[in-house]
This record gives C-alpha cells, structure tokens and sequence, in this order.
C-alpha cells in the first residue's frame, strides 16, 4: 500500500505507456483543486541518489495535461509543443512530490499552461508551456 492512498489519494486512471512506467502517479480532489502526487521509489533516482532530472520534467507535462483536462475535458486531446521548466531543489528517496497545473490563456488551437511540483517542505519545479489542441478521443 502507498503512502499516498493512506493520505487520501487514488491511482490516476487511464496510466497507459510512458506514464505507467514513469510513474504511478496518484490524485487528489480538496476544496475544487486537483493535485497529483508521485511517491519516489529507487527506480526514480539517478546515480547521486536524488531524483532524475527526467523524472521531474515527465511529471511537470503529465501534471499540466491533466490540468487541462480537468478544466476543458479529459475527451480532448493534446500534444505538449513546448515546455520551459526550471529546477528549483533536489528531490529526494522517500519524498512525495506534489503537483498543480492550471491554464492561463487558450485558443481554439493552442493552450497556453503552467505549473509547479513541490514537496512537503520546498518547491522543486516551476513550469509552463503550450500544448496543441488535436481534438476529440
């Protein structure tokens, strides 16, 4: 069992490729707000023992995408065509990192999105992009 079911999380469905491996990532609804979360495990470090770069820039897309999902339709699709991240800490094994994204601004063809990943005690990514809208499922 995963620390985070303990703390009211649930498995993000439809973890399907890449995302199965990288993750598992879980959610959580409060107060009308999503948040993702990834528990870090041994198979998310790199070799100096903190998470990989990799690790962080995969959950950044996956927590913004979902985002957009969340306040648009999780029947569209999108397909990320930028995205501008800066590190802020270190993650470490054991830690939960926590996830928010939000839209700030779309068109019918672009959607342009931000987010941050954080830990219980720092943040670790800020993030923002432009995903294509490519239609419907």
């Amino acid at each position: 069992m995963s620390k985070l079911t303990s703390l009211g999380y649930m498995q993000c469905e439809d973890m399907q490729g890449f995302s199965a491996i990288a993750g598992p990532y879980y959610e959580k609804l409060e107060l009308g707000v999503i948040t993702r979360a990834l528990e870090i495990t041994e198979q998310h470090l790199n070799p100096q023992g903190v998470v990989h770069g990799g690790v962080s820039l995969a959950m950044m897309d996956f927590v913004i995408y979902r985002a957009i999902g969340d306040e648009l339709s999780h029947d569209k699709q999108f397909a990320t065509i930028q995205l501008n991240t800066n590190f802020l800490a270190a993650i470490k094994l054991g830690d939960i990192v926590y996830g928010r994204g939000s839209i700030q601004r779309s068109t019918r063809s672009v959607i342009f999105a931000e987010g941050e990943l954080y830990t219980a005690d720092r943040s670790t990514m800020k993030g923002s992009g432009i995903w294509k809208v490519l239609g419907g499922k």
